[in-house]
């Protein structure tokens, strides 16, 4: 259930109505609620670092996988990186 009066102990049936997690996830992105890049509580990089490894892959001296050991991280995320698929600007 998603709220309209954004209280998540609130069930008062008329500040409730139906939707998907990805409705949910969409509302809460709206509404500056959903914490992301930096702001999120488990990440490891932060917007400079994050540019850094950008730069640093592009120069094609760098490996994914160097990267990763690098910043301490796994490839698959520093892949989502380089491929834009994570850390994307609003």
């Amino acid at each position: 259930m998603l709220h309209r009066c954004d209280n998540p102990s609130c069930v008062r049936p008329s500040h409730l109505f139906l939707g998907t997690h990805a409705d949910n996830a969409t509302d809460a992105k709206s509404k500056g609620r959903l914490r992301s890049g930096e702001r999120h509580q488990n990440s490891k990089l932060t917007w400079a670092k994050v540019e850094e490894i950008r730069a640093l892959y592009a120069t094609g001296e760098w490996k994914q996988r160097d990267l990763a050991r690098r910043y301490g991280m796994s490839q698959g995320p520093i892949a989502d990186i380089v491929t834009g698929k994570a850390w994307i600007r609003a």
